[in-house]
């Protein structure tokens, strides 16, 4: 790193790593606009003296001296901005270049003299510009030792003096401050909330500006706006398995003044965590520890969602909630989550404007399973999401419902267990298919019936009910050509064929890649009218076959968003002679 030789002002390199390394001061303030740079104190001294920022590096270094140091560092002229690689080494060092530095000279130049040099109180330091920027929080974060000076070069206290103070302007714990509190500790969420009401001259400056207190290294990347707080934010999930990371509320608006629908997951700027300057993770020791991967189409996470049947959502509890006090202490914390809802590419967040608070008591978790989660929303993600969602989505096709009936007594006599497929299509709370309005779109239910728990033979017996989109016909008063559904029912023949699909086994149907094939060919044999209902029969054990069949319902008998298919299992009939 560069630093100022605080006798000659001239600038030298040194290793601050080596056992003999060099004592320091360190210089935290708010930028001017006639500050030195790094050119004009390597070659042009001259020039640097005349600029107003001068009178900021001489401070300094008068105060190093008297402190028995003989180097100081200052950013506007100790890093070659020319040069990127030396910029984004200094701006991913300058954490720990504050954590080394012999001490830390916090200048205030909006804060007038006083007789005394008393402690200012928390309004007079509240009003100073210096409680306001993004960098400065690193600055104050990161030293062991602050001490604050006002306009005059008066001292005016210490971090640890002003501690109280601090924390009411900052919301910064106090053992953080006082470094009694390791970083690593404390929730994601409430530190991006230290941060959330600062602000810096570039956009990406906010983020880059809090890699050092979430002990993340990356490229900078000028020109990127809020994509470098997705980034970051994306860095410190590979880094960490808190959920308190979700746990921020979208405070921004469209064009039009409408609060947004649908985003990513991750926050577009460090103001949507103003909220979060309590929060606690929560340990429950029956779940198993979050852990997901960042992938190109998003976060993947095992775990157990909840549902909501009044807003259509599924529900993402996050392990954490509010920081309790004292003898204050709740039995039943709320915990926090957030809505979701799935689109055919994954889950999205609904409602961000929203954090939900539910009694730990009262959380009903779902079965553990895989989900994608988009980090961010894509105009296509967004589109998807209205689309499907829309009160009139059953208009545009966006969903496949399925509607069972049984006949009487069946229960007694057979049991029925559906899968589906493709399954990452298929929402199992709404119980239906999201086929996003897609012509391409098929989906398969394998349908087993086998005989109920204590009949004396058993017997098994399995059928497949296919069902997707044609474009063909004048479908549901729309102009112009429209989507048809269309579905059929098929069963295993001998040899492993599928009855109806030739050259098709079982196995087509439950591979989303064969099953994309298969539904090319039969969109080619629909072209003309595709069908809106078909049957097969099945072996009933050794007494007869028992008949599944499948219909499309007319738009008026909708029971779900989207078409749906009423499969019916009928009584079984005691005659093999139909079936054979």
């Amino acid at each position: 790193m560069w630093l100022i030789n605080c006798s000659t002002y001239s600038l030298e390199t040194h290793n601050v790593d080596v056992p003999d390394a060099k004592a320091y001061c360190i210089l935290s303030h708010t930028w001017g606009d006639d500050e030195v740079t790094f050119a004009e104190m390597k070659t042009s001294l001259e020039t640097a003296v005349t600029r107003k920022g001068f009178e900021k590096i001489r401070g300094i270094c008068d105060i190093a001296l008297g402190l028995g140091c003989l180097y100081a560092w200052v950013d506007t002229c100790c890093i070659n901005k020319e040069s990127s690689a030396e910029l984004t080494e200094s701006i991913n060092s300058m954490f720990y270049w504050y954590q080394k530095a012999e001490r830390c000279i916090a200048y205030l130049s909006d804060l007038a003299p006083a007789p005394g040099s008393y402690h200012p109180t928390k309004e007079e330091l509240g009003r100073c510009r210096w409680f306001t920027q993004g960098w400065t929080l690193q600055e104050l974060i990161a030293p062991s030792f602050v001490v604050f000076y006002d306009q005059s070069w008066s001292p005016r206290g210490t971090k640890y003096d002003l501690c109280n103070v601090i924390h009411a302007i900052t919301g910064i714990d106090q053992d953080v401050l006082k470094q009694i509190d390791d970083l690593e500790d404390i929730p994601v969420a409430r530190k991006m909330a230290w941060a959330a009401g600062r602000e810096s001259t570039r956009i990406e400056d906010l983020a880059y500006c809090l890699l050092g207190i979430f002990e993340i290294s990356m490229p900078l990347i000028y020109g990127e706006r809020d994509k470098a707080f997705i980034r970051l934010q994306e860095m410190i999930a590979q880094k960490t398995n808190d959920m308190s990371l979700f746990a921020w509320r979208d405070i921004y608006k469209d064009g039009d003044g409408t609060q947004r629908q649908y985003s990513g997951l991750f926050a577009k700027h460090p103001s949507c965590f103003r909220e979060c300057a309590t929060i606690e993770r929560i340990y429950d020791p029956v779940l198993p520890s979050p852990s997901w991967i960042i992938t190109n189409a998003g976060l993947e996470l095992n775990t157990g969602l909840g549902w909501s049947d009044d807003i259509l959502a599924h529900q993402l509890y996050l392990h954490c909630t509010y920081a309790r006090l004292g003898s204050d202490a709740i039995a039943d914390p709320p915990i926090l989550s957030i809505w979701l809802r799935k689109t055919s590419s994954g889950y999205i967040r609904y409602k961000p404007d929203e954090i939900w608070l539910q009694a730990r008591s009262t959380t009903r978790y779902g079965y553990s399973t895989m989900v994608r989660i988009a980090t961010s929303l894509s105009l296509w993600y967004n589109m998807a999401a209205t689309r499907f969602y829309h009160p009139q989505s059953h208009l545009l096709n966006s969903a496949m419902s399925f509607r069972w009936d049984f006949f009487p007594e069946a229960e007694k006599e057979i049991r029925c267990e559906r899968s589906y497929y493709p399954q990452h299509l298929w929402d199992q709370q709404q119980r239906c298919f999201l086929t996003s309005s897609n012509e391409g779109f098929i989906g398969v239910v394998e349908v087993q019936l086998s005989s109920v728990q204590g009949m004396s033979s058993a017997w098994i017996a399995t059928c497949w009910v296919l069902c997707g989109l044609g474009l063909t016909g004048n479908a549901w008063g729309q102009i112009g050509p429209g989507l048809q559904p269309w579905v059929m029912v098929t069963r295993e023949l001998d040899g492993g064929r599928l009855e109806g699909l030739d050259g098709h086994k079982r196995r087509d149907l439950l591979d989303p890649f064969t099953l994309s094939t298969l539904g090319h060919k039969l969109r080619e044999r629909f072209d003309v009218e595709p069908p809106i209902s078909g049957d097969c029969k099945l072996r009933y054990r050794d007494m007869g076959f028992i008949k599944i069949s499948a219909s499309i319902l007319s738009v008026s008998d909708q029971i779900h968003r989207g078409r749906t298919v009423d499969v019916t299992i009928h009584k079984p009939v005691c005659d093999l002679g139909e079936l054979e």
